[in-house]
């Protein structure tokens, strides 16, 4: 697969076209806990907002408060929201998307539970546009392939229609390698 010209492709233009984002979910703070082994303060999704299984899609959001205090020293002049914190939102996002893709559901279940996981590598990652407080974050996160030990991805920030980050990620499972 050809990373570099996915990452290109992506900067301006959207996985998917916003108006054809999912709205099929409202999974809240403890339905993702059930998803994703992440907790307060390194749980950076807010809500998952949509699946899509025949497009290995998952679509959520995150409202950037002001009163993180990651904006109190990045930057205190010029608060950002740091590059890598854009990708580790993304990457979760998608770590929730393995949950839907694995089960073949689009519906959480009783019994969903978050599954071991360690990140590999990001393969790569272009910043467009700071990432500032008090804006609403749209995430996209899209499956490109998997094996059954190792999974990845593309996702993407969005604010006001346009592209913070978008990014490639790989993880690995390692209860699925024993």
């Amino acid at each position: 697969m050809e990373y570099e010209s996915l990452l290109k492709k992506h900067r301006k233009k959207p996985i998917l076209p916003l108006e054809n984002f999912p709205r099929n979910l409202d999974l809240r703070n403890e339905d993702i806990k059930r998803l994703i082994p992440h907790r307060e303060p390194l749980l950076f999704l807010d809500r998952i907002t949509g699946i899509s299984l025949e497009e290995e899609l998952i679509t959520g959001m995150r409202y950037m408060r002001k009163e993180d205090p990651v904006f109190k020293g990045h930057f205190p002049d010029y608060p950002v929201y740091p590059g890598s914190f854009q990708i580790e939102m993304i990457g979760q996002l998608g770590l929730c998307l393995t949950y839907f893709i694995t089960k073949n559901t689009e519906v959480l279940e009783d019994d969903a539970r978050p599954v071991a996981v360690r990140a590999t590598r990001v393969i790569g990652a272009v910043f467009m546009e700071p990432l500032l407080p008090d804006k609403e974050v749209l995430l996209i996160a899209k499956s490109l392939d998997r094996d059954g030990f190792f999974a990845r991805m593309i996702g993407q920030a969005i604010v006001d229609g346009k592209i913070t980050c978008v990014t490639i990620g790989e993880v690995y499972f390692p209860d699925l390698s024993a």
